[in-house]
């Protein structure tokens, strides 16, 4: 079973995410700002992380950027969720192993983009 980390401070949108994961098979880990994701990072290395990117304190952009300077999740894949557009977080496709979700999104695409990443680990 994979384990994925979701960093999503909107108490709402984690609710959103554990009805559209619910019954998958994943093993997964919520928590609500970018500080808790570090704290959980260090204690457990996660198949793929699911970030929020408007968040206080630690954004999930600056999240993304001490992600890849880890040596235990420069290589991990990552999935970047907003409402802002995709466009405006391009230049990161550069650092790897990144795609973007614009909120709203539906189960079937969340599900085929952590499918499609962790495909990629086997």
């Amino acid at each position: 079973m994979k384990d994925l980390l979701i960093v999503e401070d909107d108490l709402e949108m984690q609710e959103f995410y554990r009805n559209m994961l619910n019954g998958e098979p994943f093993s997964v880990t919520y928590v609500s700002n970018g500080e808790e994701g570090l704290k959980k990072m260090k204690e457990k290395k996660y198949d793929l992380v699911i970030l929020d990117i408007m968040m206080e304190n630690i954004t999930g952009d600056r999240l993304f950027a001490l992600l890849r300077k880890d040596r235990h999740y420069k290589e991990v894949p990552v999935i970047m969720a907003s409402s802002l557009d995709k466009e405006t977080y391009q230049c990161f496709q550069a650092l790897g192993k990144v795609s973007f979700l614009e909120k709203p999104f539906t189960k079937e695409t969340l599900i085929s983009e952590i499918n499609k990443h962790l495909q990629t680990l086997t």
